[in-house]
Order: structure tokens, then C-alpha cells, then sequence
């Protein structure tokens, strides 16, 4: 065994203690039932309805900036977080590596149809905690305001301790979580982004005349 395989065993190891400690812990019906509610916050369901709201706004006002750089920092980040999470690492969730432990799902918050499930499996890193770390940083950067991305790193760390409560993370996962959420909005925020404004403006004429056309 070489020495990174033996290396990255015992964080493996260190990984599974360290979530059956917590996940063993003796938190009230209540706690459970919070975890599952502040890890909504961090789903991709919460943020469709955040772009939604984005969108409609832009409509009335004609001010479609925020939710340009909005939908661009998701569409460049979740092509990664695919690429890492389904076809580099690929590494099952807590409650299907442990199951002999008793490790069970409890983050239904809504019923998922079992397709979307299947498609659940894996957990590295953590999508709720880097997409809201990076929507953390979207905000602040639009309104230039930091004790924003404060309030967000501060909610994030309570949907990552929610996410182990909850069986479906590992400890790895969430800080990895925090790591990849500061990547892709360095990636985004500190190199790409004025390219997808400048796409999206030069765009979005184009299938406004579509649009109106076919009216």
C-alpha cells in the first residue's frame, strides 16, 4: 500500500467516526425537524425559487444584472461541481456506505421522485454548502456588502452541521463543501463573469425578438 493510499484510509476512517458521533448523538425531534428545514435553504428547489423571484423582478424593472450573474455563477459552477462529484469522485453517502450501522435518510423535506433520488447517491463535495457559500459571495458582490457573505458563511456553516445531523453527509463533505464554494466564486467572481454578462446581454436581444416574433 503506498503511503497516499494509507493516508487517505485513515482520513476515510477519521471521516466515518467522526459522522457516526454525531449522527449518534442524541438530538430531539425538534433539532431534527430545524436540520431539515435550514438544509432546505441550501437546495437547489430554495434557489429555484430565489431565481424566480430574480426573474420576475427583472421583468417589471427591466434590471436583469443580478439575475444574469445569478444564472451564470450556477450554470459555470454546477457544470464542476458534476464533473467532480458524479465523475471523479463519486463517493456514496453516508447512508448507503453505513447502512449496516443504521445510518438512515432524513432530509424528505419534499417527496422526491425516485429518479431524482437514484441520481442523489453520491455526496462529495456537499452541494447545499458550496452553492450557498457561492451565492453568499454573489450577493455581496452585486451589493457590494460583505456583512452579507458574513450572514451567508454564518447560515452555512449551521446547513452543514444540519446535512451530518441529517445522514446525509459526511464530515468531509461539508468542509470540502466550504472549499469548492469559495472556489467556484473565486473562479466565477474573480475571472469569468464579466464574460457571461457581456454573453447574456449580447443574448438576450436575440430571444426577446424571438419571442415577441412568435407572438
Amino acid at each position: 500500500m503506498s503511503l497516499l493510499s494509507e493516508y487517505l484510509e485513515k482520513i476515510e476512517e477519521w471521516d466515518h467516526k467522526a459522522f457516526l458521533n454525531i449522527y449518534r448523538s442524541d438530538f430531539s425531534k425538534r433539532t431534527k425537524k430545524f436540520s431539515i428545514v435550514i438544509s432546505f435553504l441550501g437546495s437547489l428547489y430554495f434557489w429555484g425559487l430565489v431565481w424566480l423571484i430574480w426573474f420576475i423582478y427583472g421583468y417589471i424593472t427591466k434590471d436583469y444584472y443580478l439575475l444574469v450573474i445569478f444564472t451564470s455563477g450556477f450554470e459555470q459552477s454546477i457544470i464542476l461541481h458534476v464533473i467532480v462529484r458524479y465523475k471523479i469522485v463519486k463517493r456514496n453517502r453516508p447512508y448507503i456506505k453505513l447502512k449496516t450501522d443504521g445510518v438512515k435518510k432524513h432530509d424528505d423535506f419534499l417527496k422526491i421522485p425516485y429518479i431524482m433520488r437514484e441520481s442523489e447517491r453520491q455526496s462529495f463535495p456537499s452541494g447545499h454548502v458550496a452553492f450557498f457559500l457561492l451565492f453568499g459571495f454573489i450577493f455581496a458582490f452585486y451589493f457590494q456588502n460583505w456583512i452579507i457573505l458574513a450572514i451567508f458563511l454564518s447560515l452555512d456553516i449551521v446547513i452543514a452541521i444540519s446535512r451530518l445531523i441529517l445522514g446525509v453527509h459526511f464530515p468531509i463533505d461539508v468542509i470540502f463543501g466550504f472549499v469548492f464554494g469559495f472556489l467556484y466564486a473565486l473562479l466565477f467572481l474573480g475571472v469569468t463573469w464579466i464574460y457571461w454578462v457581456r454573453f447574456f446581454y449580447w443574448i438576450g436581444p436575440i430571444f426577446s425578438g424571438i419571442f415577441h416574433f412568435w407572438l
